[in-house]
């Protein structure tokens, strides 16, 4: 008798992530186990890399008055609020809450575990049976898994490209009579750093009474209002919308602490009269489990010092990545990246070639973010990197060096 479990395999393999699977299995190169962390460096397998994987954007996974925050809380609420928050919920959740609404500029805002969860119960929530979702086609995985959860419940989904709006416009009109029409996007395309026109977006959305769900997952924290040649993210890190200049009418604008804040959770900024209707309605606030009191402390921790401190480390972040960007194109390293967001992804086409960078830079003492195909079209293929406040100088030099190096090696084959 066959194993189940080897039928399982087989089977959904030979429909989808059979590439991931034997890279995975073969390489070595994801699903790493660091050993150690010393700075913005990680033992992995006996050898020290320079890490330009992670998204703490801030450096506030670092930071002692962020650590420093955690035993206070502790001690006070004990390591897990373990309620569903339907039923209950320490009143650092609220302190979050208002601190979130009040940088952002929403009326109110309401914290849940992760982006991943606010996907997959608020957009089946806010639509359904009659509904029409229009999903960027380039959204996150986890916003089309709420479309398509959505979809099973009745909606209408549809796929429009961010680069060619006039899809998004003739569908829109075409379902002018749906009980709800919503439109997903990401505020940062989490590949190219690059930015879609939300301002156009809204314009549409606005003229067809459709609510657009933003994903800012990697722009809070990051871009902030009122951008300049001193301050080119903007000012207060206060997300894309204010880093735009547009307003909150008609956007859900959905956010996550766990990248530039370093903290487990993740936020909906909403009007006042849609949080009641979101807690009775968005299953994951119903039924989930809660954020850990640690994250809840490091979050409110971080939102402090992001106050007084956070524009200089933009600014610095600003510098790291410019400079990133301007040796890759002095290189020939093709990318793509055009807004000096720190998310800087080396073109590199093939698979194979995606498996063959990544040991290089491996062998280079550097750790970067692998994408090839699924995650990323065939000829697509990327390594991404990621500068946070807490790399140096030296060790962006480090990655300019060594990414230059793997280049060559790659185009002489």
């Amino acid at each position: 008798m066959s194993d189940v479990f080897d039928q399982a395999i087989d089977r959904v393999l030979s429909r989808k992530n059979r590439e991931v699977y034997e890279l995975l299995q073969r390489s070595g190169l994801y699903d790493n186990v660091a050993t150690a962390i010393r700075g913005r460096k990680v033992l992995v397998r006996g050898k020290w890399l320079t890490d330009f994987a992670s998204c703490n954007y801030l450096g506030l996974d670092l930071r002692p008055e962020v650590m420093e925050a955690i035993g206070p809380a502790v001690r006070e609420w004990g390591t897990h609020p373990s309620w569903a928050r339907m039923c209950c919920s320490p009143e650092l959740y609220e302190r979050l809450e208002a601190a979130l609404a009040a940088l952002v500029g929403t009326e109110d805002a309401l914290v849940l575990p992760t982006i991943s969860l606010i996907g997959i119960g608020l957009i089946p929530a806010l639509t359904g049976k009659g509904a029409a979702i229009f999903a960027d086609k380039v959204v996150h995985k986890v916003n089309h898994d709420g479309c398509r959860l959505a979809r099973d419940m009745g909606a209408t989904l549809t796929s429009f490209h961010h680069g060619d709006l006039s899809t998004l416009e003739v569908g829109l009109a075409a379902h002018a009579g749906a009980t709800v029409r919503l439109v997903v996007v990401d505020g940062v395309l989490s590949t190219t750093g690059r930015l879609p026109e939300l301002g156009r977006i809204l314009e549409i959305a606005r003229a067809h009474d459709a609510i657009v769900y933003v994903d800012d997952a990697h722009g809070f924290g990051v871009l902030g209002e009122s951008p300049s040649p001193e301050h080119p993210y903007g000012r207060k890190g206060n997300g894309v919308i204010r880093h735009l200049g547009l307003g909150y009418d008609n956007v859900l604008y959905v956010s996550g602490l766990s990248k530039a804040y370093s903290s487990l959770a993740a936020f909906i900024g909403c009007p006042k009269k849609l949080k009641p209707f979101l807690k009775c309605n968005v299953t994951s606030y119903l039924v989930s489990g809660p954020v850990p009191t640690a994250s809840l402390a490091t979050a409110l921790a971080g939102l402090e010092l992001n106050a007084r401190e956070g524009d200089t480390w933009r600014r610095t972040l600003y510098e790291y990545t410019r400079a990133i960007l301007d040796a890759y194109r002095e290189r020939g390293i093709p990318t793509d990246n055009d807004t000096a967001f720190p998310i800087v992804s080396a073109y590199v086409g093939s698979a194979e070639n995606v498996e063959r960078g990544g040991q290089l830079l491996f062998e280079e003492g550097i750790n970067v973010t692998l994408q090839g195909y699924p995650l990323v079209p065939r000829d697509k293929g990327v390594l991404r990197a990621t500068p946070t406040v807490a790399n140096t100088w030296d060790e962006v030099e480090q990655l300019i060096t060594a990414v230059g190096r793997v280049h060559q090696t790659l185009t002489a084959r």
